[in-house]
């Protein structure tokens, strides 16, 4: 009786173990018909290598202010960042502003005097974009938009680097391997 008795438990274990790969079977297959919708967002697969350049070339703003492709840029960076990848190493993003987008580059005192419908203390940009240049992120302001819209150096933010034409140097960008982003 106690070969039987190890028998039939070894047989119980078996039949439980058949079971639970069966049962683990159907929750895959379950979650395999799912709707796209309903499954755990995606993330960022390639995570080293990458160089972006972004265009800026709108003057589209959220309510308060602020560039929709500057707070784009900014979202990028900040998924970057939540899974631990650095600038320069990792990643590089800069920004190239051109035709109407150049105008986030302008200072407080320049937008508010340039800016058809400036936002009511300067340049709604200007935290955001300290931020992203403190943390790497380079800026180039086309020289072809400045003249076009009366803009001189001494308007343009600091930290940012003219360029004699937005377009070239999007191709420019592009050529040295960065990928070509237009929020």
């Amino acid at each position: 009786m106690n070969n039987t008795s190890s028998i039939t438990r070894a047989l119980a274990g078996l039949l439980v173990i058949i079971s639970l790969g069966f049962s683990s079977a159907a929750i895959a297959d379950s979650n395999e018909s799912l709707a796209e919708n309903t499954k755990l967002p995606l993330q960022i697969v390639n995570q080293t290598g990458l160089k972006v350049v972004v265009q800026v070339n709108y003057a589209d703003t959220v309510p308060n202010g602020i560039s929709k492709q500057v707070l784009a840029t900014k979202n990028l960076y900040d998924q970057y960042t939540a899974l631990g990848m650095k600038p320069g190493k990792d990643y590089e993003i800069v920004m190239v502003f051109r035709a109407d987008g150049a105008q986030f580059l302008l200072t407080d005192e320049a937008y508010d005097q340039k800016v058809k419908q400036p936002h009511p203390k300067g340049n709604a940009n200007l935290a955001i974009l300290e931020a992203l240049q403190k943390d790497g992120v380079k800026m180039y302001e086309c020289a072809v938009a400045m003249r076009l819209k009366g803009y001189t150096p001494q308007d343009i933010l600091p930290f940012s680097r003219i360029v004699a034409s937005g377009i070239g140097a999007m191709v420019d960008f592009e050529k040295s391997g960065y990928i070509s982003i237009t929020p």
